[in-house]
């Protein structure tokens, strides 16, 4: 994937119309590319996802979504940064630079 075909987001009003518009790619460049970085690291990854979903036969898949919504239901993020949280949900990380985290939409993996 070429990064210039990727639509850039240098603040989380920019990136969170992005995720709003489900733009296939998104550049995350710029200082806050930082703390979408630490966000992201919060996910669990494919392959932890996997083992989850897998050890728990299907039941635990649906324990993950209610604890993330209990865990939404009682943060004090402003509803900005929750709205990005959740919809990062549906990026994985394709590249990370120094100055930028490049993000794809997961569907096209599919």
């Amino acid at each position: 994937m070429n990064s210039a075909a990727a639509i850039e987001a240098h603040n989380p009003k920019e990136l969170l119309a992005r995720l709003e518009e489900k733009s296939d790619y998104i550049l995350i460049k710029g200082d806050y590319f930082k703390e979408v970085k630490k966000i992201v690291d919060t996910h669990l990854s494919d392959n932890e996802r996997l083992g989850v979903e897998l050890g728990g036969g299907g039941l635990m898949t649906v324990l993950v979504y209610a604890l993330d919504a209990v865990m939404d239901l009682f943060s004090h993020e402003d509803k900005t940064n929750k709205k990005i949280n959740q919809k990062l949900k549906l990026y994985r990380v394709k590249k990370i630079t120094e100055d930028g985290l490049l993000l794809s939409l997961r569907q096209l993996d599919y």
